[in-house]
């Protein structure tokens, strides 16, 4: 979301437009002329549904991103369930926030015109070809990413609209010069003084720990000695990928799988069209159809006459080109129309569907075809691999259910009648299962009481990565406080270095008092000079916290006591302070860098109020 401040000279539709063309998607259809079903959502935003295809696209585009970041650690990464639900998370509030942005956008009257939107389009260079604006390019990369014009064109033009918000938001703020010279002279900022380290270890021995000390720790801090609920358990696991390696298929069943199936392996007639269209909210729309097809039975040329009357620009300027269709894929009334047609050049009277009247040419045509038996072995054998191995993965998953069902008190029986081992596991917690047992859906069934307390075997637990198992559990240990005995060294230990930690730091305030009082500081002080915040060739915690210190105003040194993030404690003097000599080359690009930031703050609580504001209601993901 912040990057969008960050780099606010580039288009946020353009980026939105680069990600949609590499994603492949399952079709749906084909042009404006497709029939779309309901589709489920994934959140609603102010009565508004979240499509679950625009979350897909999001996650899909989000996981490409990261297997890019990530590289050969992709795989570990994304097999860590927390980790992938918080991307998933993270991906439906990012389309939450675009949705309520847009909702915004347009409430305040803010619009993108067609034409904005359609030179917006032909600006796409994937979508050029030598410079110009290719429409088979254009229209082949939408089929690819599941989109049709119409559907495309309305997400460029909300993407645009959310745009014009953005743009406004990030313009409307602004850095004055005497702020940026400001941040230079403090960036460049140079203190000089010294560091005074007291290691705790060396107050230690002087530390005495009571027994009461213990007792009292104890009882305050019962939480830290609390035991997770642990359970062991034995199960038996089917897993379709390791049946999947036993299965053996003869050629001859190859062949004969081919042959019952020839139908899949057939290409489709395929038929290359163009059209006029005129839609049916047109003044006199049918005569307006009539007239031009009376123009093309008086010799004139179909593209011109497209580009004349057609309502679908885009075709239009491409003299009506619809490119490769199927049969099934465009409006029925208009399919009939357009396979009728015998050959190329031919064309059809007018044609009404639900969208307007067409008049419709057959300007190319590619007969379907088989493909041979030797160029799709190796598909046809492992769609048939799959197919016997999930077979006898459901016959050997109801031959486990029954014979563990019959002798529930143990898993012996049915492993030997599958061929496989009873396997199993030291004492876990929930949060610690070994990775076979990790599921959710695993973990709710062993950790449920019923199992717990019967110890006999669960039925089938179905994962989603094809695996089955019967699960029992054989010991359990209920979450509990552990006996101070168990802890006692524990406790002991976190006092004496806690107490030691306190007389280092109070040791720490009375020497810093002694040396305000006028003592002067011993040889064992660090002393710095004129170093700058980015120093490195000390602690940086130690010139973090130098840094830290304000000036007294009649010049005289400083001096804290502060704990450092290792339990050690340290006198931190400030004896002078230097102001930095601002770069005038740097201004420019620091003024642009401070409004980005100043920006990116506003962003996000213009963001977070459209969201307490909003009514947001959060489907489960699939």
């Amino acid at each position: 979301m912040l990057e969008r401040i960050r780099e606010g000279s580039q288009s946020f539709t353009a980026k939105a437009i680069l990600v949609l063309i590499i994603l492949t998607f399952a079709l749906a259809g084909v042009g404006g002329y497709i029939t779309s079903g309901t589709e489920d959502a994934v959140a609603e935003v102010n009565g508004e549904e979240i499509p679950q295809s625009a979350y897909d696209r999001a996650y899909e585009n989000e996981r490409s991103r990261l297997q890019e970041q990530f590289g050969d650690m992709f795989s570990a990464i994304t097999s860590d369930p927390n980790y992938m639900n918080n991307v998933r998370s993270g991906v439906l509030e990012q389309l939450i926030d675009q949705e309520l942005m847009r909702q915004y956008a347009e409430s305040q009257g803010m619009r993108v015109g067609a034409d904005q939107v359609k030179a917006a389009i032909r600006d796409i260079p994937q979508f050029r070809t030598a410079g110009q604006f290719d429409n088979d390019i254009y229209l082949m990369s939408l089929r690819n990413a599941g989109y049709t014009p119409e559907s495309f064109a309305n997400l460029m033009q909300q993407d645009m609209t959310r745009n014009q918000l953005l743009r406004g938001l990030a313009g409307s703020e602004f850095v004055l010069t005497p702020e940026a010279l400001a941040f230079m002279r403090l960036q460049s900022q140079t203190r000089s003084g010294g560091f005074l380290v007291l290691n705790n270890e060396d107050f230690a021995d002087s530390v005495e720990v009571t027994d009461a000390d213990v007792e009292s720790f104890y009882q305050q801090n019962q939480g830290m000695f609390r035991t997770e609920e642990q359970l062991s358990v034995a199960y038996v696991e089917l897993s379709l990928a390791d049946i999947e390696q036993s299965v053996d298929i003869a050629e001859e069943e190859v062949r004969e799988y081919y042959e019952q199936r020839q139908q899949q392996y057939t290409t489709e007639e395929e038929r290359r069209v163009s059209h006029i269209l005129v839609e049916h909210d047109t003044e006199n729309a049918q005569q307006k159809a009539e007239d031009a097809l009376q123009e093309l039975e008086n010799g004139a040329d179909f593209a011109e006459v497209a580009e004349s009357y057609s309502d679908d620009t885009f075709s239009a300027e491409q003299g009506g080109d619809l490119d490769w269709i199927e049969r099934g894929v465009m409006d029925e009334d208009f399919d009939n129309a357009a396979f009728a047609l015998e050959n190329v050049g031919d064309t059809s009277g007018v044609v009404e569907t639900s969208f307007g009247y067409h008049i419709i040419k057959l300007t190319d045509l590619r007969a379907g075809s088989v493909t041979p038996f030797e160029d799709v072995k190796d598909e046809v054998e492992q769609r048939l691999l799959a197919q016997q191995a999930e077979d006898r993965y459901f016959e050997l998953q109801q031959q486990l259910a029954e014979i563990s069902f019959e002798q529930p008190d143990t898993l012996e029986p049915a492993a030997d009648e599958l061929g496989v081992e009873v396997k199993r596991t030291d004492l876990f917690t929930r949060d610690r299962a070994p990775t076979p047992l990790s599921d959710d859906v695993v973990l709710n069934n062993i950790f449920s009481e019923q199992l717990i307390e019967e110890k006999l075997n669960s039925e089938i637990i179905e994962t989603t990565d094809d695996r089955s198992l019967v699960v029992r559990v054989t010991e359990h240990q209920p979450e509990r406080v552990k006996d101070m005995a168990e802890v006692r060294e524990q406790i002991v230990e976190q006092l004496r270095v806690e107490k030691a930690q306190q007389l280092a730091l109070q040791q720490a305030q009375e020497q810093a008092e002694e040396w305000r009082a006028g003592a002067e500081p011993g040889e064992q002080v660090t002393l710095v000079d004129s170093i700058q915040r980015n120093n490195r060739d000390y602690s940086s915690t130690l010139v973090q916290e130098l840094f830290k210190l304000t000036p007294n105003d009649d010049g005289k040194p400083v001096y804290e006591a502060v704990t450092l993030p290792n339990g050690d404690a340290a006198i931190v003097a400030l004896t002078s302070v230097t102001a930095g000599n601002p770069d005038e080359a740097q201004m420019d690009g620091l003024k642009e860098q401070l409004q980005n930031r100043k920006a990116q703050v506003m962003l996000q609580s213009f963001i977070d109020t459209l969201k307490a504001d909003a009514e947001i209601r959060r489907m489960r993901l699939q």
